[in-house]
């Protein structure tokens, strides 16, 4: 069941609207969708990638509750939190085209 948009956390606002961005075709709005993604508690993940020798994604910075935090988070390639203090990722908001190191 599809969650109802006045229950969104601030973290999956910014993800509809980066993905509204990109629909209504706005510069470099793709970029921006391509290494984002929201954790299953609905954080919003910044600077995405995947790595091909460890498996696992990370991101640069995370907000929670629209504060941000510019600390390294990761997770395995099943979305799976690495470290403790974080929520899985949501791999179904990992786009396509994530950058790949």
């Amino acid at each position: 069941m599809k969650k109802d948009p006045a229950d969104y956390t601030p973290g999956e606002r910014k993800y509809t609207e980066l993905k509204k961005a990109v629909k209504a075709g706005k510069p470099n709005a793709v970029n921006y969708l391509k290494n984002s993604a929201v954790t299953l508690a609905g954080d919003f993940v910044i600077g995405l990638s995947f790595s091909n020798d460890y498996q696992r994604y990370s991101c640069s910075a995370i907000e929670i509750n629209g504060i941000r935090y510019n600390n390294p988070c990761r997770w395995d390639k099943s979305g799976k939190a690495i470290d403790d203090d974080l929520s899985d990722l949501n791999v179904d908001s990992v786009h396509t085209s994530v950058r790949t190191i």
